[in-house]
């Protein structure tokens, strides 16, 4: 072969590839997908399809954009035209008392449940028709009691300083009954800035069975508390009136108990019941230990077992250092799940939380907190017989609370 010859060759071997790279469709990776999700029965319902029917499924970007679906008659949404991104995709819906007892054959539970599910960042960039994907659901009880709102944040005083004493965590009664919380356990979980125990350890360790929390309080036992429908139980470091220092923080002089703080650093209202410590991790501290950035995950639960036989650990893989209290998971009534909040995208390999507690999570929109951001459930389209508003309870604090800076205590609607 000449010179001439293999210059020829090359040259139109070269311009045969520049033809091959100019064909690659390279609009196919934002081409719109098609994608199917399959609902998949709480493990209590007798039948693997049933009640799955007529369920709003909603896949939701990363900057708010939501989309929804209605399930067919084997549990399926249909999706189409989907802009390939991560998404969160969840569902949830109420069961009646009657409607639960038939799925589960469970005659026990009076004021019925939600089935929700939840996955915090998917992936969505192909086609998924023959394979759907696959949603988990979970079955949870309607409670009475739920956690309806916590103040973390703290704030900045009238002389533009740091300022954490008026902050508070809010119970509220669902039901249509008075509820007597007297000797109710309020837990705040451990807040390493890397958890204790991922999730994965907890799984592996604990068989998922169990919750880490570094301070434990119980509402006093030597009296009736209350609750009527519709009605709250404040809980707070400080009753006074805090609008007095900081504008911007709550008048707590109603507030029902208080965490008494043995060291004299805080202002303690005598008037007030005192919370009983049962544990903290931290001998020094004494009141509730609320993290104004966060995380700050929030537990209550009932028993009749000595909280304080309860074991300890270490952080995973450790054998000293912080001791947090291994609380069996099965007590838990209600659960919320507090991330940190990060303005690149919050870090959910730190939730405390399996779905079956909380399937999502709330933050505030400050990394550092004192912004007087309250957390705070939003009030569902239900009633109480008498009229009371029913809180938004989905078992997924993502779908379930928002954030704000002027609501009151004992106040739900802005």
């Amino acid at each position: 072969m000449t010179m001439n010859q293999t210059i020829s060759l090359l040259a139109a071997f070269l311009f045969a590839s520049v033809l091959t790279v100019g064909c690659v469709d390279y609009d196919d990776a934002t081409r719109a997908v098609s994608v199917d999700v399959q609902l998949v029965a709480p493990e209590e319902f007798t039948a693997a399809n049933a009640g799955l029917e007529g369920r709003t499924v909603v896949i939701t970007k990363q900057d708010g954009t939501r989309l929804a679906a209605t399930t067919d008659a084997s549990g399926q949404a249909h999706f189409a035209g989907i802009v390939p991104d991560v998404y969160a995709v969840s569902t949830s819906w109420d069961l009646t008392a009657g409607e639960y007892a038939g799925l589960t054959g469970d005659n026990v539970v009076n004021e019925g449940a939600v089935v929700s599910g939840n996955i915090n960042s998917q992936l969505l960039a192909e086609d998924r028709v023959t394979a759907p994907l696959q949603l988990a659901t979970q079955l949870s009880i309607n409670r009475s009691i739920v956690i309806g709102k916590v103040y973390y944040a703290g704030t900045k005083d009238n002389n533009k300083k740091n300022y954490l004493a008026g902050r508070y965590i809010e119970l509220y009664n669902q039901s249509d009954h008075s509820v007597d919380v007297a000797g109710l356990y309020v837990g705040l979980v451990e807040t390493n800035s890397s958890p204790a125990y991922t999730l994965a350890q907890l799984k592996s360790e604990y068989a998922d069975s169990v919750v880490m929390l570094k301070q434990v309080f119980r509402i006093p036992v030597d009296k009736p508390v209350e609750v009527v429908p519709g009605g709250t139980v404040v809980i707070t470091n400080s009753a006074i009136d805090h609008t007095v220092n900081a504008s911007t923080d709550p008048n707590l002089l109603t507030a029902d108990f208080e965490a008494k703080d043995e060291r004299g650093r805080t202002v303690n209202n005598p008037t007030v019941r005192a919370l009983e410590l049962k544990y903290t991790t931290y001998a020094a501290i004494t009141n509730m230990n609320l993290s104004q950035g966060g995380p700050g995950a929030v537990v209550i639960f009932r028993t009749d077992a000595d909280v304080t036989s309860w074991p300890l650990a270490y952080d995973y893989g450790k054998t000293k250092g912080n001791q947090w209290l291994v609380a069996p998971k099965r007590y838990m009534l209600d659960a919320v799940e507090i991330l940190k909040y990060k303005a690149t995208g919050t870090d959910i390999a730190t939730k405390r939380f399996y779905d079956d507690l909380d399937a999502g999570y709330i933050t505030i929109r400050s990394a550092g907190g004192y912004t007087g951001e309250v957390v705070y459930r939003k009030t569902s389209s239900r009633k109480g017989k008498d009229g009371h508003r029913i809180l938004l309870d989905t078992n997924n604090s993502s779908n379930d609370f928002q954030v704000s800076t002027t609501i009151g205590i004992r106040e739900y609607d802005e």
